[in-house]
């Protein structure tokens, strides 16, 4: 972490808000569940409408997979609108990873051609790129972000001055996975576009999460997973590419209906679980019921609560700007000085914090510093953080 930039404590103003009466969820109450983040959580209702598909599956397989395909093209639609994407240039995968993949496969690149992006990308995908910069002769590179980032503006700056006549495609979070920044895709999409950058925005968890209008970035590429933010099944992803690359791109498995189309394609990528597609659809309802705005503006407001107690009990920086502007439903924090840094002590403390306190959150090295992401859902409670300070405090005493 860079010691350049020193932001000042503020006393914590915000209360925690209201709690919002909400289904019963998977999770086990007697856990301290702070990283949603990961893998999502189900509700009862969403598991058991998964179920019911694959029982529906169970009891006629070949006329649920062969002559029923509207399901799959209901449950497009839904989504597709949900997240302000033209429906026909979406397709479902299994999560966003395996989405980069298609897209990597598609790319028509040449020898010592680069592709560029950040520091903060998430490690699956990051190693993804690598592998397939290496199997083609490309360059991979890093913008090397630092934290604390003061604004957006500090971003695309620092993306602008890497950018090099050899760079032909941008990879981007639009949430960062490891520090919790939301980045201003629109911004870098347009600063990409005057330098003629191709750009895939990695938006691995902002469904759901943020207010999202794909169609409104414009990207060349979108991929995001369904299982976070809209606590669908696992399995549950897309990718969306503009018209102009509709035609390139394919699932990772080719089946039947190659050169078909991305709908046909992409909606039978051989034999396969659909369930998890369309309870999709049925999770985007159940936010609907609730009101996305107000999912989005609770979890959000209780993320930035939660990152004010952290802050004051461990007198640590920021990584992002006050006014919470650049986070969403999730924030990581860094660990008081002299906690661990490197990623086998970090995944110790994780570990410990769950068989010891019954704490599931992740603890990560950022920059050669030991940090903590904390996710908020509905299901998230004030007492939660309480009980995570205690624990760090045992383990620092």
């Amino acid at each position: 972490m860079s010691n350049a930039i020193k932001i000042v404590i503020i006393a914590p103003m915000r209360e925690p808000p209201a709690q919002i009466n909400s289904e019963q969820w998977m999770i086990d109450p007697n856990i301290t569940y702070l990283n949603h983040g990961s893998f999502g959580a189900r509700t009862v209702d969403i598991y058991e409408t998964q179920l019911a598909y694959k029982k529906q599956f169970e009891s006629s397989p070949v006329h649920f997979l062969d002559r029923q395909r509207h399901l799959v093209h209901n449950a497009r639609k839904v989504v597709a609108a949900f997240v302000g994407a033209e429906e026909a240039g979406f397709g479902f995968v299994e999560n966003a990873t395996t989405g980069v993949g298609s897209v990597m496969h598609s790319l028509e690149l040449s020898k010592h051609d680069e592709i560029l992006t950040t520091n903060h990308v998430y490690n699956g995908v990051r190693q993804l790129i690598k592998h397939h910069c290496q199997q083609n002769n490309l360059l991979y590179r890093e913008v090397d972000i630092q934290v604390p980032i003061l604004s957006s503006e500090a971003i695309l700056a620092s993306l602008d001055e890497n950018i090099t006549s050899s760079t032909k495609l941008l990879v981007i979070d639009h949430v960062s996975s490891s520090t919790s920044v939301v980045f201003p895709i629109l911004e870098i999409v347009k600063l990409c576009r005057n330098r003629g950058i191709l750009v895939l925005v990695d938006g691995a968890h902002a469904p759901g999460m943020l207010n999202l209008d794909i169609d409104a970035l414009a990207p060349d590429w979108y991929v995001a997973n369904l299982h976070k933010w809209v606590c669908a099944p696992l399995g549950a992803a897309f990718v969306w590419a503009k018209e102009c690359h509709r035609k390139s791109i394919h699932p990772m498995t080719i089946s039947h209906w190659h050169d078909e189309g991305i709908h046909a394609e992409f909606d039978w990528q051989g034999t396969r679980d659909i369930s998890a597609w369309l309870t999709s659809a049925d999770a985007v309802r159940a936010g609907d019921f609730y009101g996305w705005s107000r999912i989005r503006e609770h979890n959000h407001q209780m993320v930035l609560w939660m990152q004010d107690q952290l802050l004051d009990a461990w007198g640590v920086e920021r990584l992002t700007p006050l006014d919470g502007s650049m986070l969403g439903s999730m924030a990581t924090v860094p660990l008081p000085q002299g906690a661990p840094s490197d990623i086998e002590t970090c995944l110790a403390v994780r570990d410990y914090l769950y068989e010891k306190h019954a704490i599931e959150v992740p603890v990560i090295p950022f920059h050669g510093r030991g940090m903590v992401r904390i996710s908020c859902q509905l299901y998230s409670k004030p007492v939660d953080i309480t009980v995570l300070i205690s624990a760090i405090k045992e383990i620092k005493s």
